[in-house]
């Protein structure tokens, strides 16, 4: 069996979304869940740094992941920590070593900027797993029929397993669009920056590569138009070091994207 899917829950209606999410998609890749709670932690809850996060009891606990589980029709096992989550979630990943981390995305719009951002950021820095982020709300098919793939004309590394992971996740008829977005000034040729994906082998099996340019004044909302018209079922990102490091990530393109999805996001961790 493949490596499983791991699952950020706090029993709110984004993390619920992202379990059955996940759950389907672990069917279509014949794998399991781990499902991991992380006692009074709630991923981009608006109310994580004011102290107003309910507090469960043990018994509370396992009867809400006991309703979840039994919803789920692919394997999965539980694990509850009482660490902190970045902490939890490094040694859960350390001992289940999961393909893919997945995680429920609220209405962010009503959230801090700095909450989305930072929290995005640490996950993608610390866990340097692929992050699939399910919003709140989000009818997307699964597994996903048309994906769309933001990319520049900057070279690429990735690991063997995370390029591979796009086809893998996608319907095998499933069709890409690889999507350039420039500034109306710029070029918006394809050509290198389908050139860095084919060197980056991510585009390693698939049959149709649609490559479509765009221009718009704003990278990150020509990327979610692009997505809209595509009609895509997931938008792929990748999440360079220099934005996941860095201290400009609030400003970076990854990070707008991401608070503003409608549909689930991929960002998959780049060494360069």
């Amino acid at each position: 069996m493949a490596a499983p899917l791991l699952v950020l829950t706090d029993f709110s209606p984004a993390a619920d979304q992202a379990l059955a999410y996940a759950a389907a998609l672990a069917a279509h890749l014949n794998t399991s869940l781990v499902l991991l709670h992380v006692r009074r932690t709630s991923w981009l809850d608006p109310e994580t740094f004011s102290g107003k996060i309910p507090h469960l009891s043990e018994g509370e606990i396992a009867a809400a992941l006991a309703l979840r589980t039994a919803a789920v029709q692919v394997p999965v096992r539980v694990e509850v920590a009482s660490a902190q989550m970045m902490q939890a979630t490094r040694e859960v990943i350390a001992h289940h070593q999961p393909q893919l981390l997945v995680v429920g995305k609220p209405d962010s719009e009503a959230i801090p900027d700095p909450l989305v951002h930072t929290t995005s950021l640490d996950l993608l820095r610390e866990c340097r797993l692929p992050l699939l982020i399910v919003p709140v709300g989000s009818t997307a098919a699964v597994p996903p029929r048309a994906a769309v793939l933001s990319a520049d004309d900057y070279p690429v590394q990735l690991p063997a397993a995370i390029a591979a992971l796009p086809r893998q996740l996608l319907a095998p008829d499933a069709v890409l669009t690889l999507v350039h977005v420039v500034e109306p000034e710029e070029s918006d040729s394809c050509a290198t920056a389908h050139t860095r994906m084919l060197q980056a082998g991510i585009l390693t099996g698939f049959e149709q590569v649609r490559p479509r340019g765009v221009r718009h004044l704003e990278v990150a909302v020509g990327i979610r138009e692009a997505a809209h018209d595509a009609q895509a079922d997931l938008l792929l990102l990748l999440a360079r070091r220099r934005s996941v490091l860095g201290s400009l990530f609030h400003r970076s393109i990854t990070a707008d994207v991401i608070r503003h999805a409608t549909l689930p996001v991929l960002a998959l961790p780049a060494t360069e």
